[in-house]
C-alpha cells in the first residue's frame, strides 16, 4: 500500500529548523511520507539522518515584498503539479500558497504558525507592510482545517481574532538522550545565547552588563539581521576577547557549545505581541543543557520559568539587572543546588514526546 505524503512548506533553508525536523519525524513514525519545501539561501547543508525528504528551491530575491511574492509562486507551483494528501504550512509566509492549492486540488491545510507574524519586530513599525500581511491573514487563516502554535497566548489571539481553537504544541525538544548536569561554575563563568540574532533579544544589553561582571565571557551562537551591529558593539568596548561568535550552526552541534557555559539567556523587548507572548526554543533546550535561565518577565516565559523552577525572570533590559541576575545565577551556590534537581524535572516532563501526543488527532492516516 502506498503511503500518503504530506507537504510541509516552509521559508528557511531547514538547516537550523529543529521543529520542522521533529514535525517531520513524528509523522514518518506515524507512516507519512514526509516532503518539505524551502529555501536554499543562505545555504548550508542539511546534516545527513534527518527525517523526511527536502527541496530547496533557488529564489531571485531573498529579502522583501518580492522574495515572499516568488517564494509563494514556487511553492504554488510545485504544490499544484505534485501529489499531497496533507499540506502543513509553516507560518503565515508559506501560507497563501498552501491554501490556494488546498482549495483547488481539496486538500486539508494544516497551519502550524511558530510566531504571530503580524506583530514581529521587522514588521511592527512599518504600517502598510503590517496591514497587508493582517489583510492576507484574515483571508487565509479561516481557509485552514486545522491550526497549531506555540504559546497559550498566540492560541488566545487566533481564538479572539477567528474564533479558532488552535492547538497548543510548544517547540519543545526531543527527550535527551543525555542530561548535562549543572556545572560547578569557575573563576571565569561563560553566559551562553543561542537563536538568532534578530532585532529585540536582549544581547545589546548583555554585552553592555559584561561590564559589570568582569570575569564573565558570553558565547552568541546563531546569525542574523543584527550580526554585524553585535560584532561593531563588542569591538567598540574592546570586548573581544570575551565575546565568542560561533555563527549559524546546525541545531546538532549546539550542544558542544552550551556544554561550556554556565547560564543560558531568553531575553526579548516587549516589541509587539510576538515577542510577548514567545515560548522561544532556547527556554525548553537550556535544562537538558545544564543551563538555568535569565528569561524575560513575559506572561508565557515567565509560567514556565516558575512552574518549573529552572531560572531567574527580569521585569527589563537595563545592563545593571541582567548583569546582577547572571551573577546570582552563577554565584548563588545554593540556588544553583536546588537547579540540580529542578531542572532535571523539566527534561522530564517538556520535551516532544509528551507534546506530540497531541498532533495524534490532526495527522491520523
Amino acid at each position: 500500500m502506498k503511503l500518503k505524503r504530506i507537504i510541509i512548506t516552509v521559508s528557511n533553508n531547514l538547516v537550523t529548523d529543529n521543529r520542522v525536523t521533529k514535525l517531520s519525524g513524528y509523522l514518518e513514525a506515524k507512516g507519512w511520507e514526509v516532503l518539505i519545501l524551502g529555501r536554499q539561501w543562505p545555504g548550508g547543508d542539511i546534516p545527513e539522518g534527518r527525517p523526511g525528504v527536502v527541496r530547496r528551491f533557488h529564489l531571485p530575491f531573498n529579502k522583501g515584498f518580492l522574495f515572499y511574492a516568488f517564494l509563494n509562486i514556487r511553492l504554488f507551483l510545485y504544490l499544484l503539479v505534485n501529489k499531497a494528501d496533507k499540506i502543513v504550512a509553516v507560518d503565515l509566509d508559506t501560507l497563501p500558497a498552501a491554501c490556494i492549492v488546498g482549495k483547488l486540488k481539496g486538500i486539508p491545510v494544516v497551519f502550524d504558525s511558530h510566531e504571530y507574524f503580524p506583530e514581529t519586530p521587522e514588521i511592527l513599525n512599518k504600517p502598510f507592510v503590517r496591514w497587508f500581511w493582517l489583510k492576507l491573514e484574515a483571508v487565509f487563516v479561516p481557509m485552514v482545517a486545522e491550526g497549531i502554535t506555540v504559546s497559550k497566548g498566540i492560541v488566545e489571539i487566533y481564538r479572539e481574532q477567528y474564533g479558532l481553537n488552535f492547538k497548543l504544541i510548544r517547540n519543545v525538544p526531543n527527550r535527551a538522550i543525555k542530561v548535562l548536569e549543572i556545572r560547578d561554575v569557575p573563576e571565569c563563568p561563560i553566559i551562553y545565547y543561542q537563536g538568532a540574532l534578530n532585532i529585540g533579544r536582549g544581547l545589546k544589553e548583555v554585552i553592555r552588563a559584561l561590564l559589570l561582571l568582569p570575569n564573565y565571557r558570553m558565547t552568541i551562537a546563531g546569525s542574523g539581521d543584527k550580526e554585524e551591529e553585535l560584532h561593531a558593539l563588542v569591538r567598540a568596548m574592546n570586548l573581544e576577547d570575551r565575546v565568542v561568535f560561533t555563527g549559524r550552526l546546525p541545531f546538532e552541534r549546539l550542544a558542544a557549545e552550551a556544554a561550556k557555559a554556565h547560564v543560558g539567556l531568553c531575553l526579548l523587548e516587549n516589541m509587539g505581541l510576538n515577542y510577548y507572548h514567545s515560548l522561544p526554543n532556547r527556554l525548553f533546550d537550556y535544562p537538558a543543557l545544564g543551563l538555568p535561565i535569565i528569561a524575560s518577565a513575559f506572561p508565557d516565559m515567565a509560567e514556565i520559568v516558575n512552574q518549573y523552577d529552572t531560572g531567574l525572570l527580569v521585569n527589563g533590559l537595563e545592563p545593571e539587572e541582567i548583569a546582577q541576575s547572571i551573577r546570582h545565577a552563577c554565584e548563588d551556590v545554593d540556588l544553583r543546588e536546588r537547579w540540580k534537581k529542578s531542572l532535571k524535572t523539566a527534561v522530564e516532563d517538556l520535551n516532544w514526546e509528551n507534546e506530540c501526543s497531541r498532533l495524534d488527532e490532526i495527522f491520523s492516516l
